[in-house]
């Protein structure tokens, strides 16, 4: 097949003419694997230019039903099912870059002090302490970006502090895209116990792009509140046993305010994706009693959950969970597997909203200052939604 696309080149033969050849070789033989890979690659190349015929909403629906006929004619066949759970990604991920969240959050109010903690009167949850009289701004994309600087991150700030903010991606490769962007904002106190204003103007001038090419163009403001505190108690020390000791703390609804996040999701963009999604679940509720039936309708039921609104994000989790539960005690040999799913579901279902998500925190009763965000009887074996746990430092 690789020498196939090198003649193909040659010869100038168009991307519709080949996705044809793989639909008569796939109706030959479903279990043609490489026919079924060649066709997500030419339609990659197609959807990605918007070929006339080949818009997203048009043509994945499409796919699904061609699809159908191998994976329903022999479920034990893996190459359609391979294709399928593309054109599940094909569905679920938008091309253009979204802000997903940010601490810290729109409209949350930041207390920053030094290294010694604040008073008891003071929100712990939104409290951040620096010897070094600064404060990370954390942007989180739903995609690796590139290009986020002072001139494409404008931030205005009531603080005074230092006012030409280097942004850096986290990054475990050295590379310059991330969906992670922080910059450290400094602040200079002059009048104590005075509330100061940040805005954060994200996107309003070009140059944030995706590691596919695709411009952020979806321009988002946001701004909090942050509050200097001169005098400080002395640093509380001591050793934290983390078997025992904490109490559920008591969340004011102004606390769980910055626990916020926001999601950007094009309205246009969504209805189809929504629709093939639901077709898809309804579909599949009939294999639901093989492994790969039952692997496949949990995908998609996180598919929906991930582009649903939080109100309702929490029908799917339970279902969800069950299904991996089932699918750990049928088959053993991909437990681990089938585990770290179920742990990536339960961390989204933990933080599908600020009231489920206040439940795990903790107030430690020998440190007054100190909350703590407990996953520990959760039997997490992988960590997820990082998005919604900013506020962690």
């Amino acid at each position: 097949w690789n020498y196939r696309r090198f003649v193909v080149e040659l010869m100038n033969r168009s991307e519709q003419d080949e996705l044809q050849y793989t639909h008569d070789m796939i109706s030959r033989d479903f279990s043609n694997y490489s026919a079924w890979h060649n066709r997500s690659v030419l339609l990659s190349s197609l959807l990605a230019r918007r070929d006339d015929g080949f818009m997203p909403n048009q043509k994945i629906p499409e796919e699904y039903e061609l699809v159908h006929n191998a994976t329903f004619t022999d479920e034990d066949d893996q190459s359609g099912w391979f294709y399928h759970r593309w054109l599940l990604d094909q569905t679920v991920d938008v091309e253009t870059p979204l802000l997903t969240s940010s601490w810290p959050s729109h409209g949350s109010r930041v207390n920053l002090c030094g290294a010694g903690g604040l008073n008891d009167s003071c929100s712990k949850l939104t409290t951040f302490c620096s010897e070094s009289a600064s404060f990370p701004l954390i942007i989180y994309f739903d995609q690796d970006v590139g290009g986020v600087s002072s001139s494409t991150v404008m931030v205005d700030s009531e603080l005074k502090g230092d006012e030409d903010l280097v942004w850096e991606p986290v990054s475990n490769k050295n590379s310059q895209v991330s969906c992670v962007w922080v910059a450290r904002l400094k602040y200079i106190s002059t009048e104590p116990h005075k509330e100061y204003k940040v805005k954060l103007r994200i996107g309003y001038s070009p140059g944030i792009v995706s590691s596919r090419g695709r411009n952020f163009s979806s321009p988002y403001e946001f701004v909090f509140t942050a509050h200097v505190h001169d005098n400080v108690q002395g640093s509380q020390q001591g050793i934290v046993s983390w078997t025992d000791g904490f109490n559920i703390w008591d969340a004011q609804s102004l606390d769980l305010k910055s626990l916020a996040t926001f999601y950007q999701l094009n309205a246009h963009d969504i209805n189809w994706r929504h629709e093939a999604i639901a077709g898809e679940i309804d579909l599949f509720r009939s294999l639901s009693d093989s492994k790969i039936g039952k692997l496949t309708l949990a995908r998609l039921l996180m598919a929906k959950a991930m582009i649903s609104d939080d109100a309702i994000k929490g029908v799917n989790y339970n279902e969800i969970l069950k299904l991996y539960n089932d699918l750990m005690a049928l088959d053993s040999s991909h437990y681990q597997y089938y585990k770290d799913e179920h742990s990536v579901a339960l961390l989204h279902k933990v933080t599908s909203s600020t009231e489920s998500l206040s439940r795990h925190l903790f107030q430690y009763r020998d440190m007054n200052s100190c909350i703590c965000l407990r996953l520990n009887n959760l039997s997490l074996s992988r960590m997820a939604s990082v998005e919604k746990l900013l506020f962690v430092q």
